[in-house]
């Protein structure tokens, strides 16, 4: 059996000092060892740290959560902790814990509505944690001797474990020229030694200390055998009940209106089921204006029911302001080059209130098809589907409409261990161009002219580890078996993780966001049908459109254009490029031997010069700047 303290214990004594406290956002922890007590220091006991399970001492708990975040059910075998957003009642989550504990069928706890991360507690002795299908809510865990650590935020664990002052220069890197292929170093958190549990996995800790991770219940990828028709009824169903859900709550209810498909669809369905008119939220730069305030307003004169709020950005919300004056993360964050923004637009929703918001993160993801999609028609719905819409993807990209099917074609034929190889010849020998969307009709977009960002030593060892990913087949991401699946699979987590990151900005100011189409349930539904029957070139979003056909009015689900932030970023990088040059001179990244600061800096030149330049990475790599220099500065503890 586990033996547990009476607070969250440190892997060992240390000596006398202040020592690491705890980080002040909320978290669960436990140390695990199946053979000795752990001592207590209480320098490094968490302040108002209790039990998760009253008697119990295996899980510890504290921080500011939000009211329903972490909940708890047990039984006379066995206990369970619910952490997220699961919106199942307490009797239901109590009586299927006794069925499962009878029947030992367990994955029907992780069927609930909403989307929650969940540690059960066997009387056996064995602890079982499993993630949600998108991996919005992670488990990280670490080993030490004969001690497992886990946490639900990465830099518990690395405190608990020992290597809190060590960052993974690897996973820098790889986050900031290879952000989709996560194979490179998965499971691999940016802290050394801390691993993480994402979406649909399980992690079993048995009481003799062996971990057995790997994925459960399986998310279906076009494998149900259901038609068109049906999943956009499941998916109407789901949609419907997680809005339903969060608005039967007694807390105050609030959402996104971009204009946009997918929140604009979410605040219409709750200003529906909504007690009260619904305050609805748009940001609008009149300077440098994304093209949603137009959208939002005819949307929000059309229904009474929806009150919208214009939230206007200035020169002091524009990208790259104010990067000094951030918040800690627990992860580097790529948002956080835009946290004046953000700041902005939760203030302004916090203005009335604290409550639930609803955003659209995830909807992309699961109904918009990547370029590689392509590649799965011959064998799926045959070569005319594939002409069809290769020609149409073209004449919309500029491109030959031939060599976009000959791409297809010859995706189709390349195995991924090929792939790998020619990931790591490219960056070994770094291209001079930006991606051209005809190269993403691939398994992964190759990196573009940021990998020339990275030293010479970094760019082997990613290429080393391409190489050593073309030689096993030992992946997470194993279950996805086409280049589209594993995209599809790969956005799916990034959207999870970039809601991840919006939650923790936006707890200090009491908003709480909600991401309904990262809930199980709608997951699961969206995958469930092959991505070429869910996804047309010539309609936009044709499942969603199905599944909230009489719900959402068709002037929503027709428009066809998103809102365009690029000239924010360009304009935040001339504004900002003095600081962002001295920023990027003195980059812990540099110290690590993941950059050469003047590489970077010539991006960064010809963006603010108005010439094109790789946002993306350079938001990635000043989100990891940012985070290395708050642990330095000891900003990330209380």
């Amino acid at each position: 059996m586990f033996n547990s303290g009476a607070s969250v214990p440190a892997m060992e004594s240390r000596e006398p000092g202040p020592g690491p406290r705890m980080p002040r956002d909320p978290a669960i922890a436990a140390v695990l060892s199946p053979t000795r007590s752990l001592p207590l220091p209480p320098r490094t006991t968490a302040p108002g740290a209790v039990r998760v399970w009253p008697g119990e001492g295996s899980l510890w708990s504290w921080g500011p959560w939000h009211p329903g975040e972490v909940r708890t059910a047990t039984c006379a075998r066995a206990r369970l902790v619910a952490v997220g957003q699961c919106l199942a009642d307490a009797r239901t989550m109590r009586q299927d814990l006794e069925r499962s504990a009878a029947d030992g069928h367990w994955e029907r706890l992780t069927l609930w509505p909403g989307a929650y991360l969940l540690i059960v507690r066997h009387d056996q002795g064995r602890l079982t944690a499993y993630t949600d299908p998108a991996g919005q809510f992670p488990l990280y865990y670490a080993q030490r001797g004969d001690c497992t650590v886990l946490s639900t935020r990465a830099t518990t664990a690395a405190l608990l474990a020992g290597t809190a002052d060590v960052a993974d220069p690897t996973t820098l890197a790889a986050h900031i020229v290879c952000p989709t292929v996560p194979e490179l170093v998965e499971g691999r958190t940016t802290l050394a030694g801390v691993r993480e549990l994402g979406g649909g996995q399980t992690l079993r800790i048995d009481p003799s200390g062996s971990l057995h991770r790997g994925p459960y219940g399986g998310l279906g990828f076009g494998h149900s055998g259901t038609g068109f028709a049906e999943t956009a009824d499941r998916l109407r169903s789901a949609l419907t009940a997680s809005v339903s859900l969060r608005a039967a709550g007694p807390t105050r209810l609030t959402a996104d209106f971009s204009g946009g498909l997918d929140s604009t669809s979410l605040a219409v369905l709750a200003a529906h089921v909504s007690s009260q008119p619904l305050d609805a939220f748009v940001y609008h730069h009149p300077e440098t204006p994304a093209g949603d305030l137009q959208h939002a307003r005819a949307y929000a004169a059309a229904n009474p029911r929806i009150r919208l709020h214009v939230t206007r950005g200035s020169q002091r919300s524009l990208p790259y302001s104010e990067m000094d004056d951030q918040d800690p993360t627990d992860q580097p964050d790529p948002a956080a080059v835009i946290g004046a923004r953000l700041r902005l637009r939760l203030a302004h929703i916090a203005d009335g209130g604290r409550g639930i918001h609803l955003t659209g993160e995830g909807g992309d993801a699961l109904l918009t098809a990547p370029p590689s999609f392509l590649a799965d028609l011959p064998s799926s719905v045959g070569i005319r589907r594939l002409v069809r819409d290769g020609r149409a993807l073209a004449r919309m990209r500029k491109t030959s409409p031939a060599q976009t099917v000959l791409q297809a074609l010859r995706l189709a034929r390349t195995p991924k261990r090929q792939a790998l190889d020619m990931l790591a010849l490219r960056l070994e020998q770094p291209a001079q161009h930006d991606t051209h969307w005809l190269e993403a009709v691939a398994w992964w977009p190759p990196p573009g002219p940021e990998a020339a960002w990275l030293t010479t030593g970094m760019r082997r060892r990613l290429a080393e580890l391409a190489r050593d990913c073309a030689r096993s087949t030992d992946s997470e991401t194993a279950l996805a078996t086409t280049p589209a699946a594993r995209a599809v699979l790969h956005e799916l987590r990034n959207s999870a993780a970039v809601q991840r990151q919006l939650v923790d900005r936006a707890r200090p100011v009491g908003i709480w966001p909600h991401a309904p189409f990262l809930d199980g349930e709608v997951v699961r539904a969206c995958l469930s049908l092959p991505l070429p029957h869910r996804t047309d070139p010539f309609t936009v979003k044709p499942l969603l459109a199905a599944a909230l056909a009489g719900l959402v009015p068709e002037a929503v689900l027709r428009r066809t254009t998103k809102g365009d932030y690029s000239a924010e970023n360009y304009r935040g990088a001339r504004m900002s490029a003095e600081d962002i040059r001295a920023r990027l001179s003195s980059s812990p990244l540099a110290d690590l031997g993941v950059i050469e600061p003047s590489r970077v800096i010539a991006s960064l030149d010809r963006a603010v010069a108005g010439l094109s330049a790789p946002f993306p990475a350079l938001n990635r790599l000043l989100g990891e700047d940012m985070w290395l220099v708050s642990r330095a500065g000891g900003k990330e503890w209380t």
